[in-house]
């Protein structure tokens, strides 16, 4: 039992991802949110009950990524498309004869999401080495990045007080797509163990979250994502000074 554990956590996210993206399509978003939240922990469960049970295997890699590019991959690709389709919705000036096909492209667009999303879990599954660093940003926090701005936008039409333009969204957008996959080392948030020791980092990322969320809700999980992009920035930026 303790063997298939971690894989049993997987496939919960799995099943929420997919539960998830029906109900929102269906227009039950803020249930989609929770179940995301809900896979996102599933997902750091997953890894560590392996860890701990020392019950990792080539199944259990290859589950994880399958899960993660439903939940992380398809789901925000959902999330941004029902922004985008939305801002749209949006009565335009009449004689604007481009409108439609600029309306065609940037909703078009959003399917760069999974597509980038799969090219990163793809990497990770090949990457060799240690887990304390990897290369781009990881497909949940890419996910949580969005979700936050969703759960503005739905609920208040604005994103931190401020009204939406298509184009800035568009272009927010693309720039996080292709942090997926740009050759960036971030800082891996899976605990070998739980001393201060190696971890400062980590700890750091986990209390601005803390204080950020109580702050601010659900909607701060953007600006989450943004610290915990700027961390990584940072310790990898002294670690080399450090060790020159």
């Amino acid at each position: 039992m303790k063997r298939w554990l971690p894989n049993l956590l997987t496939l919960l996210n799995a099943a929420c991802g997919t539960a998830a993206i029906v109900l929102t399509l269906e227009g039950q978003w803020k249930t989609g949110v929770y179940l995301l939240l809900a896979a996102a922990l599933l997902d750091f469960m997953d890894g560590l009950a392996a860890r701990l049970l020392k019950a990792s295997s080539d199944t259990g890699k290859q589950l994880d990524s399958l899960a993660d590019m439903v939940t992380f991959g398809v789901l925000p690709a959902v999330f941004i498309y029902l922004i985008f389709k939305h801002l749209f919705a949006v009565p335009a000036p009449e004689g604007n004869a481009l409108l439609p096909v600029v309306q065609w492209i940037i909703t078009g667009s959003v399917l760069i999401v999974p597509v980038f999303s799969a090219v990163r879990l793809a990497r990770f599954n090949l990457q060799e080495g240690g887990t304390a660093y990897f290369r781009g940003l990881s497909t949940p926090a890419h996910a949580l990045f969005w979700t936050g701005l969703f759960w503005q936008f739905m609920k208040e039409g604005l994103i931190y007080g401020n009204g939406v333009n298509v184009f800035f969204m568009w272009g927010i957008m693309l720039l996080m797509a292709f942090y997926l996959i740009l050759p960036v080392p971030m800082l891996s948030l899976k605990f070998e163990n739980f001393s201060l020791r190696g971890n400062i980092a980590r700890y750091l990322v986990i209390l601005v979250a803390g204080v950020i969320l109580l702050m601010t809700g659900l909607s701060g999980l953007t600006l989450v994502v943004l610290c915990y992009i700027l961390i990584s920035l940072l310790n990898i930026l002294l670690r080399t000074r450090l060790f020159r």
